[in-house]
């Protein structure tokens, strides 16, 4: 793990050591003082090319840079030389690298933050599929452009996915990618936290096709009334049949209805106890009711106060 405040201390050792202040020292690097001050504060690291360019400055390595001053043991990973094959453009050579076990896809995540996504992408194009799993994936997507991520993503064995997985996943590969992906994890049961946790990266078929995994006794109107947005009003009409309208209140319905069809809220409010429908509850049902279903309700509702 890069430890940020050594290697800015570290760097600030080694510009004290020269005598220059932090103007100069960006003079020499071509940045703003603001920069080396970061750098120095362990807020930011410079980026791969100066991070060569400024150990070669004070005559250090790379390696002992990243490593806040100490040189790193014989027995370590050339983490140093995997930064400046990166800074020379040699991204295939950082692919042997790992191939060959001199260094782990745990280094190049750590330095992923650092790393263009295009580079990124042409070393884990070239990586061995047994060097790639789930969890490093999970950690690399932000960094990595969609098509790239989802190329790594399709070569996870099937036993490895798991709605996890998939929820972590979902806002950085593409649509045609999830599909595929709900298609491997379709035998595992879906939660509802799950479901929401990734309903809105979905098309309403996915969503859907999800629901139909979903547990219907965990079916309530809390949970109706948070998948509406996601589905049609097909699928919504018989979603909010398997809850029944025991438990619906009028309040629910007028929330409910720009997602239901007007068969399903008469049939929501045929159900509700007649003390409950009152000129309110039939003014805001009124945009999304029949004239007819609406005038034999409103009379209705005049009986009974008769």
């Amino acid at each position: 793990m890069l430890d940020l405040k050594k290697i800015g201390g570290y760097i600030s050792k080694l510009r004290k050591d020269r005598d220059m202040t932090q103007m100069e020292l960006a003079d020499q690097l071509n940045v703003s003082h603001q920069a080396v001050s970061k750098w120095e504060r362990g807020d930011s690291l410079p980026d791969i090319g100066t991070i060569v360019v400024l150990a070669q400055y004070f005559d250090t390595t790379t390696d002992t840079l990243l490593n806040g001053g100490q040189t790193a043991r014989p027995s370590q990973q050339p983490f140093g030389e995997m930064v400046e094959r990166i800074a020379e453009n040699k991204p295939n050579q950082v692919a042997e690298m790992i191939n060959l076990g001199q260094i782990y896809m745990g280094d190049l995540i750590e330095l992923a933050p650092l790393v263009k996504a295009s580079t990124l992408h042409q070393v884990t194009e070239s990586v061995s599929h047994t060097h790639i799993h789930l969890d490093m994936l999970e950690s690399l997507a932000p960094f990595l452009g969609t098509e790239a991520l989802d190329a790594l993503v399709l070569q996870i064995p099937d036993d490895e996915w798991k709605w996890k997985g998939i929820l972590n996943l979902a806002p950085y590969i593409s649509n045609r990618c999830l599909n595929q992906l709900l298609d491997r994890a379709i035998p595992e049961k879906v939660s509802f936290p799950q479901l929401m946790g990734f309903a809105s990266f979905l098309t309403p078929e996915q969503v859907e096709r999800l629901v139909l995994q979903l547990d219907e006794t965990s079916l309530n109107w809390d949970v109706v009334g948070e998948l509406a947005p996601y589905i049609s009003q097909e699928a919504f009409d018989g979603l909010a049949s398997k809850v029944g309208t025991g438990s619906i209140s009028a309040s629910r319905i007028i929330s409910l209805a720009p997602f239901l069809s007007k068969e399903r809220i008469l049939a929501l409010i045929s159900g509700m106890d007649a003390r409950q429908l009152d000129p309110n509850l039939m003014a805001s049902l009124a945009p999304f009711m029949s004239k007819e279903a609406l005038s034999k309700f409103v009379l209705n509702i005049a009986n009974h106060v008769k």
